[in-house]
Formats: C-alpha cells, sequence, structure tokens
C-alpha cells in the first residue's frame, strides 16, 4: 500500500523547536520501517504557512492520492497538514473519499479507526484555537505598541517606501512612478493603462508581483502616502477581512516624508469612490452617464436601455438609446418616460463647459453637500447655544436679587453683541465655503473638458464622474444636476 508522506517548515525559526524537514522526514521513515510499510513517496513543503492549503507540493500531493486506489498520507504532526479544523477536515474527507487513511507519526493516531477520527477532530480543534490565539496575541502588541505612539515601525513598507533604520524612508525611483502615475490618473489617464505601463516597464509591487486593479488602487488609498500612519483599518472575522469602523482606528499624522500632498491624496479617494460607483459599467462606453440618470418622479434610476425599429421607408433597422426610468420598468411605480441618450449626453456636456467658461462669482450650482467637516458650523451653533444659557442665568440671578438692575443691562448688552459676532461669523464661514465649493467645481470642470471632448467615451464616462452626483429628470424636459466640489 502506498505511502505518501507530507512534511513542511513556513520558517527558518521551526528549525529550534524541532520541526525542521530533515528531522521530520527521518521520524516518518522510523515510522514507517517500524510499522513494516512501503518506503513513503515524500512531498516536501518549504516557507509555506498552514494557514491555507494552496501550497504547490500539498496540491501535487493531492493529485498523486487521486492516482493510487488506496494507501496512507503520514506527516509527523496533525499541524503540518493545516492548523484550521475545517481545512483538516476537509483534507481527510478527501481522502476518506480517496480510500486513503491519513496518519500522525508523532500522535499516534490512524483515522482508519473511530477513535482516531475523534482524536483527529480534538487535536484539530486545538491547532485551530492555538493558531487564533496567537493571531490575536500578535494583534494586541501590535495595538499597543501603536497606542502608546512609539516610533517602531511595525508595518511592511509599501510601494514607494524602504525601512531603513527602523524608520519610513522614501524610495525616490518609486516615488517618482508614484507622483507621476497620481497625476496621470488625476488628468484623466484611466487606472489600467497607468498599471499596464507599470507591468510593461517591470515595476514590480513590494512583494515582486505585477499591478493588478486591487493592489493598485489599494497603494493610492493608503495614509502612508502623505506621510500619516493608520492602524486598526482591518479585523478578521473567519477567514474574512472586514473594515472597521473609522472611530477604531488609530491614526498618527506626520510621522514621515510624504509622497503625496494632501490635496492631491483627496482627489484621488474622490476620483476612486467615483469610479466605484460605476461598478461593472465603468469599461462599457454605450452610455456615457450610466448610475447618474434618475427620474425626478419618482427618484428611480434611469438605466440605459436600446430600442430597435424598422423603418419601411428608408428600408433599414433604426437603433435608439435612451435613458429608461427604472421604477416603470422594474417596479412599476411610475409612468413610461425616457430621454434620449445622445440629447441628455450633449445637454450635460453643454452644462460643463458654461460651467469651465463661467466668470468669477457668477455660478449658482447645487453642489452636494459633505457628511463630514462640519466642525466649524457645529462649534459655533454650540457656542452660541451657550450664551443662551448664559444670559438665563443672569436673569435669574437678578429674579433672586443676587445682582443689580445695572449688572443685567451690562451682561445683556455683553451677550447680544458676542452672539451678533458669531452669527456673522456663521454667516459668513457658509458664504464662504459655498463660493469656494462654485470655484472648485469650476476648476474641475475647465479641467475636465479637454479630456470629456478627447472622444474617449471611457475616459471621458470617468471624468464625468468626478464631476456630478446625480442628474435628475422631470418631464422628460427639465433637466437639474447636482455637481460635487
Amino acid at each position: 500500500m502506498v505511502v505518501l508522506a507530507y512534511i513542511r517548515v513556513s520558517t527558518d525559526e521551526q528549525a529550534e523547536k524541532g520541526n525542521s524537514l530533515s528531522e521530520q522526514k527521518e521520524r516518518i521513515e522510523a515510522y514507517c520501517k517500524a510499522m513494516g510499510w512501503e518506503k513513503p513517496i515524500f512531498f516536501i513543503e518549504d516557507g509555506y504557512s498552514a494557514k491555507s492549503t494552496n501550497r504547490p507540493e500539498l496540491t501535487t500531493m493531492l493529485e498523486k492520492v487521486k492516482e493510487h486506489p488506496s494507501g496512507r498520507v503520514i506527516t509527523t504532526k496533525l499541524d503540518r497538514l493545516s492548523r484550521k479544523l475545517f481545512d483538516i477536515l476537509s483534507l481527510n474527507n478527501f481522502f476518506v473519499k480517496h480510500k486513503f487513511h491519513y496518519v500522525s507519526a508523532t500522535e499516534g493516531f490512524d483515522t482508519s479507526t473511530p477513535a482516531g477520527m475523534l482524536v483527529l477532530q480534538m487535536l484539530g480543534m486545538v491547532a485551530e484555537f492555538e493558531r487564533e490565539r496567537n493571531s490575536e496575541r500578535v494583534r494586541e502588541n501590535m495595538l499597543s505598541i501603536a497606542r502608546n505612539k512609539s516610533k517602531k515601525i511595525i508595518t511592511r513598507p509599501c510601494f514607494g517606501y524602504d525601512i531603513v533604520d527602523g524608520q519610513m524612508v522614501v524610495n525616490l525611483e518609486e516615488a517618482v512612478y508614484l507622483r507621476r502615475a497620481a497625476s496621470d490618473l488625476l488628468s484623466g489617464v484611466s487606472g489600467r493603462k497607468v498599471r499596464g505601463e507599470w507591468n510593461a516597464q517591470s515595476i514590480k509591487t513590494k512583494e515582486g508581483n505585477e499591478w493588478h486593479d486591487k493592489t493598485f488602487r489599494e497603494l493610492f488609498q493608503r495614509e502612508t502616502l502623505v506621510g500619516d500612519f493608520v492602524y486598526n483599518k482591518t479585523s478578521k472575522q473567519g477567514d474574512k477581512v472586514i473594515k472597521n469602523d473609522p472611530s477604531e482606528w488609530i491614526r498618527f499624522e506626520n510621522t514621515h516624508d510624504p509622497i503625496l500632498d494632501r490635496d492631491t491624496f483627496s482627489r484621488l479617494q474622490e476620483l476612486f469612490e467615483g469610479r466605484k460607483t460605476v461598478g461593472k459599467h465603468m469599461s462599457n462606453d454605450t452610455y456615457l452617464l450610466s448610475g447618474l440618470v434618475y427620474c425626478g418622479h419618482c427618484t428611480s434610476k434611469m438605466n440605459g436601455k436600446m430600442n430597435r425599429s424598422f423603418s419601411k421607408r428608408l428600408g433599414r433597422e433604426n437603433i435608439h438609446y435612451q435613458y429608461l426610468c427604472d421604477g416603470y420598468l422594474k417596479k412599476s411605480k411610475c409612468y413610461h418616460h425616457y430621454v434620449q441618450r445622445d440629447e441628455i449626453e450633449e445637454l450635460v456636456i453643454d452644462r460643463i463647459k458654461q460651467v469651465s467658461e463661467a466668470a468669477p462669482g457668477t455660478l449658482k450650482l447645487v453642489i452636494l453637500k459633505p457628511e463630514v467637516k462640519r466642525v466649524d458650523k457645529d462649534s459655533i451653533e454650540s457656542k452660541l447655544a451657550k450664551l443662551d444659557k448664559k444670559m438665563q442665568k443672569q436673569i435669574d440671578a437678578y429674579d433672586e436679587d443676587l445682582i443689580t438692575a445695572e449688572d443685567l443691562k451690562a451682561a445683556t448688552l455683553r451677550v447680544t453683541k458676542e452672539r451678533e459676532a458669531l452669527r456673522k461669523l456663521l454667516e459668513s464661514s457658509e458664504e464662504e465655503q459655498t463660493a469656494k465649493q462654485q470655484e472648485q467645481v469650476k476648476r474641475k470642470a475647465r479641467s475636465a473638458t479637454k479630456v470629456i471632448l478627447s472622444g474617449d467615451r471611457i475616459t471621458a464616462k470617468q471624468a464625468i464622474r468626478q464631476l456630478i452626483e446625480r442628474i435628475e429628470i422631470k418631464d422628460s424636459s427639465h433637466v437639474s444636476i447636482v455637481w460635487r466640489a
């Protein structure tokens, strides 16, 4: 009966714990000889963790299992096979399916018996518990270092940086690529094109791999690029990595030299967020405004839809591209109405050109209100509320003969002046913010116009999404646009 032996180490330190490849091999050979079994066929995994079953030699061994009618799989310990109970049981089910038994040479059990299966499950649970406990301990240590504001670098450097003498320093060559790519992205060049150029020039990730969409996007969304460190952004729930609430993040600003300025970084986040909302439709250039057009009657989206008709007079088929109300089409909560694709797209592009050419101070745009950055307004309103309470206390003190009428009058004048000053500040703050947002939209429209008129509909589609949050259509003719500052 064939014996397939699997031995594995993940790190050099394991040699110190008695898990070296040579020692594992000696133990298995001795065990097979003592049991009177055939000489084992070894599958040697060097430098792979047991967190996943995606290991080359393990995969090869599983293919070999399918080639034999029966046999045994042997390791020195259960954790050489895996540290996760689910993976252990899955592998054992695979072995049983192909009439193979699993044997642990050191722990002394064989799954060909019920007792062996029980021990397998119990040891698997212990192995998984140990792995999770170690992960939790490492995570707690890293968070402790972060919370104590230690200067120790507890993360790997991202592309653009190196670790030198325990400090994060800029890699000048990689920084040049990053700044150029950021400029290209903000000017309308697609991430796919930039990523393709990097791969063509053999510009690799820190792990030495080619760039893919996910790794490329994540790089330009890392606060490390502006000189900040943010810890505890994600955590694991089982095998899933979830994003923690921002309130749980641990943020340190200006810990090292930045590669990108904060304004550029902020605009990049808007860019990626805009492209994210397009989803799978981003690669389709048939409809420039997909995902942006909404019905003014039922608030449903108006999605692109193609209709065909045949003209007997012209003797040919006509194709009509339209944005049709989804509330009518799928939810039956609106009436049948649509807008022609070319008409609405031409109108929106004309509006963008008008905004880009508008004289200073003449813009009156509807702009998406930011959900954050209300600190100043909230602070002023809080001070106004405190002044009201302060004035009420003065009145109460006068009623109880604790202060004179002159004291009350002086307090009233003082509070009134403070209140007027705060209200003027609040009004001017809102006016200044509105004017600033209007000019910001104009600046973005001016830089995007050339891209939108370039003829490349994919690039134009991306640029439009950086300018416009939503387009509302009512009665198939009235169009209102909500802009993004």
